[in-house]
């Protein structure tokens, strides 16, 4: 494994400077919540700013005959998947071995044991391209050796139905045990949460979300094109629309109310970060979206923390470079949660 950094990434303002663990506050509950603060950190151990790109084309094994989950899933490597994810999670954390670094990465909630802790994987099921079964396993895999229970482990996406993509998988190529909900059946269905600046509304959100019974989220996203009216992307900022009820990004909404819900506490978590985790499966890519197959063998994977920042460095420094994208207001992506685009590091590449 060697670790480089791209000549065509983003060029630092300077280093990053040391972590530090903001003060807990309680934002975006109501309108009288405390103002967002965009730069608490998510991990007291993890730079928000950090991003890392694994690339491995052993991961890929061929040519899909077709973009079925099982054509999709048949050509990909798990073992070469999981090797690539350790080294990355290695990489994000500073640390050395496998174990130290995902025990980094998930953090166990403050006043339960792992036993009773629960997790939600987000996961994106419009069309033909969707998060490879050897990404959500590893990650199912990952918060099993922490000692979460498989059936506290839930995969979904409320919108586009996860059930029909990744039920059939489980106790094959994904843990047995673990839940795949019928869209927001296993989160309680769905209720109303307060969202806060840029739009400010009672949003529709997974139930069990919305209120606080899940303690851990993952993010797992494809890297896809969309309308230029939220930046051009459907990455893990839009992957939410799927926990939150997608129709506002198209009648009205737009920019403000993606980037609005992801501030949610719903998304966020309150004094403690709920979703820890931001994976961009970019096996393939896709110039445009939401449909359509892939345009292009990538053989990446994206990791880091603060999901804009994650969708903001893969926009810039792979879908614009490797697939001709463009991408329209992005810059908001990294503003709106207090940051400057000339603050960012260099994206860290793994080559495995």
């Amino acid at each position: 494994m060697r670790t480089i950094f791209r000549r065509n990434f983003i060029a630092a303002a300077g280093a990053c400077g040391a972590v530090t663990l903001a003060a807990p506050v309680s934002y975006g509950a109501d309108k009288t919540a405390a103002p967002f603060d965009g730069r608490k950190q998510v991990n007291p151990a993890i730079d928000n700013l950090t991003v890392v790109c694994g690339v491995n084309p052993a991961m890929i094994t061929g040519t899909p005959s077709g973009w079925s989950m099982e054509e999709q899933n048949g050509i990909v490597d798990r073992e070469q998947v999981e090797k690539t994810l350790n080294a990355m999670a290695m990489s994000l954390t500073k640390t050395a071995t496998t174990d130290a670094a995902w025990q980094t990465v998930f953090r166990k909630p403050v006043h339960k044991e792992w036993s009773a802790a629960k997790a939600a994987i987000k996961v994106n099921c419009i069309a033909e391209n969707h998060p490879r079964l050897a990404v959500v396993n590893k990650i199912c895999i990952e918060l099993l050796k922490r000692g979460v229970k498989a059936e506290n482990i839930i995969i979904y996406d409320g919108i586009h139905n996860a059930a029909s993509f990744y039920s059939a998988y489980v106790g094959k190529s994904l843990p047995g045990g673990v839940l795949v909900s019928r869209k927001f059946d296993l989160l309680g269905g769905t209720s109303k949460t307060f969202i806060p600046e840029p739009d400010k509304r009672k949003a529709t959100c997974a139930k069990a979300l919305a209120e606080n019974t899940i303690d851990l989220l993952v993010d797992i996203a494809v890297n896809k094109g969309h309308s230029q009216s939220f930046g051009g992307t459907t990455l893990t900022m839009k992957n939410h629309a799927g926990t939150f009820d997608p129709k506002p990004l198209h009648t009205g909404g737009g920019m403000d109310y993606l980037i609005a819900f992801n501030k949610s506490d719903a998304i966020r978590g309150t004094t403690a970060a709920r979703q820890q985790l931001c994976i961009i499966d970019s096996l393939w890519g896709a110039r445009k979206g939401p449909g359509g197959p892939p345009d292009k063998r990538l053989d990446r994977l994206i990791m880091g923390t603060l999901s804009p920042v994650v969708d903001y460095q893969t926009a810039k420094n792979i879908r614009e470079p490797l697939l001709g994208s463009t991408h329209k207001n992005i810059e908001r992506f990294i503003t709106e949660f207090g940051y400057r685009p000339d603050e960012l590091p260099p994206i860290t590449e793994v080559t495995v």
